[in-house]
């Protein structure tokens, strides 16, 4: 489970910028790119393009996605691996 915890984060934060910043918005192509697959370069991106963010943006979607996280754990369920669930 924890291996797929960048996803989840990821996944989460995804949603809130297609809810605030709209899913054409660089951020938010970004964030789907790293929530499909987090690997280094695609982390890279979208931490870049959150940097860049004016802070209101930023601090909305950190605030929207650990909200998420934390009042739907289904949000973690959802990006188990099939098979791997209780392991």
């Amino acid at each position: 489970m924890f291996d797929n915890a960048g996803r989840v984060m990821f996944t989460a934060l995804h949603a809130a910028a297609e809810a605030r910043l709209g899913p054409d918005h660089p951020c938010t192509r970004a964030l789907a790119t790293a929530a499909r697959t987090p690997e280094p370069e695609a982390v890279r991106a979208a931490e870049s393009l959150l940097r860049a963010l004016p802070d209101t943006d930023r601090t909305a979607l950190m605030q929207a996605a650990h909200q998420a996280l934390r009042t739907d754990p289904a949000a973690w369920l959802a990006v188990w691996p099939d098979g791997k669930r209780g392991h």
